[in-house]
């Protein structure tokens, strides 16, 4: 009896190690992660907080559908999380799994090979999105992130302040009567003089340049020409560059440096006219520029530079979700980034409960583009921002943004306290740019 029970015993433990070996991660669907498809897994996001936002309306859905996969998110700044990720990148840390990047930082983590390959995940996808926003997600033919929202650049503008000016705040007379960045800098100076208001905000000493740069984009310019040569110092440039700061030695423009307390206090007590920002501004000015002001905003088409100019909008910012090429997990993230990015249920939430203007063109059918939103007085301004994405030349940021950003910022802060030439400064800069990074 003993004999015939151990031989029954060892014949349960092998039927038990046969059937532990089936299901044994060597077998799972979920590629590289090696977990058992009910097995936990935990990943890991950095990102700043007003981009949580948008992913957090969907979590219940996502979480419903993938219920091993747990979210933990951490929040830093956008320069934090960069310089941050750069390190763990560098030391080949496995944390973070997914990464939130601004398209304008994009460039610069795909060139340093950190992050994991996604082109055959987002091959369904290529056809579906925003044509420019590929660019700086591509390295040598292979795509590295998956994006996010686009930042088509509109004008948000106070409509209480344009009528005590004596100026029309309908949004289409409005955009009849701005329709040039000279006619905007003539309603500028209608307004400080009527109203004593400046038309909008950007620090002399510290400005993040959106204002030049989206500028520069609208006209098709930019730091570097279509050859990758450096045109800061291009005439068309200079000829850009000189009417903004003219637009500041006219006053029309509050000296404060974007989200500080004094711009943010500036919105809230009425005393800016206008935004010449992306369409990210429509979550943003609800959520936290100014709360109290619904009904008093309204939004037109950017001005141009010439009205024969054969674009009419320009692209600020924008975000891409990434893998981190070291992630134990990447199946996992992708199943998060597809479910937020991919999906046009959970695209179109982000539209209309975050302001994030998806990049997935597939939802732009959705009646959500066409509803009226109630902090803009009831006018449907995602057919606004629609209609600019139309109409933006297609260009990228390129791996050598940053540098160039923060060259141009020490060009005009040397403009403004020093009262330099503009052109002058700008050769200078160029070449310090060249130098800098290798380029012609």
């Amino acid at each position: 009896m003993k004999q015939r029970w151990k031989s029954s015993l060892f014949l349960l433990m092998a039927v038990i190690l046969l059937l532990s070996a089936c299901s044994s991660g060597g077998s799972n669907n979920n590629g590289a992660s090696g977990e058992s498809k009910d097995e936990k897994v935990k990943l890991v996001v950095w990102i700043w907080d007003s981009a949580q936002i948008g992913l957090d309306l969907n979590m219940d859905a996502f979480k419903a559908e993938n219920p091993n996969i747990e979210i933990e998110y951490q929040l830093m700044g956008q320069t934090d999380l960069y310089q941050k990720y750069l390190i763990a990148a560098n030391t080949g840390d496995k944390v973070p799994d997914i990464i939130a990047v601004e398209s304008s930082n994009l460039a610069q983590m795909v060139n340093i090979d950190s992050l994991y390959d996604l082109s055959d995940k987002v091959a369904p996808y290529k056809d579906k999105i925003v044509p420019f926003k590929w660019e700086d997600a591509t390295k040598d033919g292979k795509v590295y992130a998956m994006p996010w929202d686009s930042g088509p650049v509109v004008m948000y503008y106070r409509k209480d302040i344009f009528e005590a000016a004596g100026l029309p705040s309908d949004p289409e007379a409005v955009a009849d009567r701005i329709k040039t960045f000279e006619d905007y800098k003539e309603v500028g100076n209608i307004i400080k003089e009527k109203t004593g208001n400046s038309m909008f905000q950007d620090s002399k000493t510290r400005s993040n340049n959106r204002f030049f740069e989206t500028m520069m984009w609208q006209r098709g310019l930019w730091y570097f020409d279509k050859d990758g040569n450096v045109s800061l110092d291009d005439p068309k440039v200079v000829e850009t560059a000189e009417f903004y700061a003219s637009m500041v030695k006219d006053g029309i423009v509050n000296d404060a440096e974007a989200f500080s307390e004094s711009w943010l206090n500036a919105f809230a007590d009425g005393k800016v006219a206008t935004i010449v920002g992306a369409a990210w501004y429509e979550g943003l000015l609800e959520n936290m520029i100014d709360p109290d002001s619904a009904g008093k905003w309204g939004v037109a088409p950017m001005p141009k530079w010439s009205v024969d100019d054969p674009y009419a909008s320009a692209n600020d910012g924008g975000s891409n979700l990434a893998i981190n090429a070291n992630s134990k997990h990447p199946e996992e993230a992708w199943k998060f980034i597809e479910f937020m990015l991919g999906n046009e249920e959970s695209q179109v939430k982000m539209m209309k409960d975050a302001g994030s203007l998806p990049s997935l063109t597939t939802t732009y059918e959705d009646a959500v583009f066409s509803e009226p939103v109630e902090y803009f007085g009831g006018q449907p301004v995602r057919q606004v921002y629609t209609q600019a994405l139309e109409q933006i030349a297609p260009q990228s940021y390129t791996v050598d943004f940053p540098v160039a950003n923060q060259l141009t910022k020490n060009a005009f802060a040397e403009i403004f306290l020093n009262n330099a030439s503009v052109a002058d400064t700008l050769k200078k800069t160029a070449d310090e740019l060249r130098s800098r990074t290798s380029r012609k």
